[in-house]
């Protein structure tokens, strides 16, 4: 293969990862901060943001409402991250 290939090869797949980490949820690129404490916002955005985060929480609702335990998996760890604040934030209250 070619070295100009490779490298068009390279920037397809990130540009695959990318696309990939978007339909994830929109914060696997930017965490909006609180401008005064720079802490991350933490509110119903983080689950709204996504169509597959609203479906978890959804999910997640009647399974802890049942007493099931869950256990979920992911290739990104910023996504269970983001998940494991969500659950902590709004599923438990």
């Amino acid at each position: 293969m070619s070295v100009v290939k490779k490298i068009n090869n390279m920037k397809l797949q990130n540009t695959v990862m990318q696309l990939r980490k978007v339909c994830s949820h929109p914060f696997l690129f930017d965490w909006p901060t609180d401008p005064r404490t720079l802490e991350p916002i933490l509110n119903s955005e983080l689950v709204t943001a996504s169509g597959k985060m609203m479906l978890l929480d959804q999910l997640l609702d009647e399974l802890f409402r049942r007493k099931h335990k869950v256990l979920l998996f992911s290739q990104f760890t910023t996504m269970l991250d983001i998940i494991d604040v969500s659950v902590d934030a709004f599923v438990s209250c």
